[in-house]
């Protein structure tokens, strides 16, 4: 009995240095975070540069249409006869919360007051489609985006403008229902991805969200082949009385580049952060781990996986 029972203990030991060995070698889980994202504005200065009548809010990344807790983000397209604005709701929202805020509690000092307020997706961090504004000028045909940085890289803060882009759409018969709207589907190529649109001649407003838009009706529905960014319209607003359509004056002191220039720092900052955040400012940006088992754990920054390849 007594070999038996010794016989028993040595293989559970044995048994257990096995599982003991193995945890030691397993591979650590690979968590991927983003750059932080940018302090919401304390003094949020606007001035107007048109007027318009439509507003159109898109989803980005939903993972539920109807539940806006599983947006990335949500986003507006403001139109006008002369240019359109498209931003980030969630964004613009707590830059004026916070401005509210300040201005309520004047004698606090800046660096006290919230960093944001509001509601916001599940993305958590900086993204250029979250932090970056788009205005189409159609008298000009011309595009400007207004790139703002990640929290402590506020000198990169930067804009461009190009040619507003021709896109050589392909259309099909194939139709969907988006947001109560009959659409009907449109394919091209675009910097190196593809992309299929579903759009609305119901609304003969040749536009979209993002840098998409050139069809006989506004795109309420778009996605890149990869499905790595997804534009969905979930609600449109119709103004009887033109609204005023705004841009934020620190765009003004944002550095002139062009495209190519920004894609290569945005690609620069997604990858090594916390290098560059230290070498901008000094100090380095705050790093997580996690507490409850840093042992398996491992914080690498998430890689540049942009809309535009070229």
């Amino acid at each position: 009995m007594k070999k038996v029972v010794f016989i028993f203990l040595f293989c559970a030991l044995s048994i257990g240095v096995n599982f003991a060995q193995e945890d030691l070698t397993e591979e650590p889980q690979i968590h991927y975070v983003n750059p932080s994202a940018p302090r919401s504005f304390i003094n949020l200065t606007m001035k107007e540069v048109d007027s318009g009548n439509i507003k159109v809010f898109y989803a980005l990344n939903a993972t539920d249409i109807g539940d806006p807790e599983t947006y990335d983000d949500l986003q507006c397209l403001e139109i006008g006869p002369q240019l359109s604005r498209y931003y980030s709701y969630y964004v613009y929202n707590s830059d004026s919360l916070v401005t509210d805020w300040k201005k309520k509690n004047p004698t606090v000092r800046d660096k006290m007051a919230p960093f944001q307020l509001g509601p916001k997706g599940k993305f958590k961090g900086w993204s250029e489609y979250l932090h970056s504004e788009y205005f189409k000028d159609f008298s000009k045909k011309e595009l400007t985006e207004y790139a703002r940085m990640p929290f402590g890289l506020e000198k990169l803060d930067a804009r461009y403008s190009e040619p507003l882009p021709v896109l050589d759409w392909e259309v099909d018969d194939e139709t969907q229902t988006v947001a109560g709207y009959l659409c009907q589907k449109a394919t091209c190529k675009f910097r190196g991805r593809e992309y299929t649109a579903w759009f609305s001649m119901d609304i003969p407003v040749s536009n979209g969200p993002w840098k998409l838009g050139g069809l006989p009706g506004l795109i309420l529905k778009a996605y890149d082949k990869d499905k790595l960014y997804s534009f969905e319209c979930v609600g449109i607003e119709h103004h009887k009385q033109k609204f005023p359509i705004k841009e934020n004056k620190a765009f003004e002191r944002y550095m002139k580049t062009d495209r190519k220039k920004l894609w290569k720092n945005k690609k620069e900052i997604q990858e090594d952060y916390f290098n560059i955040s230290l070498a901008t400012t000094g100090t380095a940006a705050l790093r997580f781990s996690d507490p409850g088992n840093p042992s398996s754990y491992e914080e690498r920054q998430a890689p540049y996986n942009p809309l535009e390849l070229e």
